[in-house]
């Protein structure tokens, strides 16, 4: 099925491949969720007024993916010189996604990779997750490896076996096996650790 550029179209199931026009907005025709079989490959920018379903995702060329609801996708998602909003909840086995990732509900898969910034509103939960810029999320993180490039905000609690940060950490405690921090690192909760190598200066809480 195809969706042509600037259209608005009502969808709930679709059986096959569903192919979108840049500038589209597509919405469930009735209830909140739209069902695609195959997968979804997108030209441009898609505006999505539903919970979306699918097989896999993929963006062409630039473009924004907005999703006003949850994102499940059963394989990957994949859109190189994109960015990805979702109002809710985030699933999928791999996200690889060019420039930003934000999340209203939460995010849990196995890797995800993202160029610029991942935000969250919600728990992160993957094995391995690698921000080229900046992280923040307001929840807790679960996982194996967690490596930002620039500067990363956990409000809940971090449970890693191995944390990488170039610049900047801090952290509300947690469970982390080993920790490399190239700037600061800072953790305002009780940390439990292994490891700990930090470029600059390390401020944890004492705990009595």
């Amino acid at each position: 099925m195809r969706v042509e550029p600037r259209k608005t179209v009502e969808i709930d199931v679709v059986e096959e491949d569903l192919f979108i026009g840049r500038n589209s907005t597509i919405k469930a025709k009735t209830g909140e969720i739209i069902v695609v079989k195959g997968d979804v490959e997108f030209e441009g920018d898609c505006n999505i007024l539903s919970s979306l379903h699918a097989k896999s995702l993929s963006l062409e060329n630039r473009g924004r993916i907005n999703v006003h609801g949850d994102l499940i996708v059963e394989k990957f998602i994949s859109l190189e010189d994109g960015e990805l909003t979702v109002s809710g909840r985030l699933e999928a086995e791999d996200v690889d996604v060019g420039k930003i990732v934000r999340v209203g509900k939460g995010l849990k898969c196995l890797d995800i990779s993202v160029g610029g910034v991942l935000e969250s509103e919600g728990d992160v939960d993957a094995e391995s997750i690698s921000i080229g810029g900046e992280a923040s999320v307001r929840g807790n993180v679960k996982g194996t490896r967690f490596s930002v490039g620039g500067t990363l905000t956990v409000e809940g609690l971090t449970e890693l076996e191995r944390l990488d940060v170039g610049g900047t950490a801090k952290i509300n405690g947690g469970k982390i096996t080993n920790i490399s921090v190239g700037g600061v690192f800072e953790s305002t909760g009780k940390l439990v650790f292994e490891k700990l190598s930090v470029g600059g200066v390390a401020k944890l809480k004492v705990v009595e």
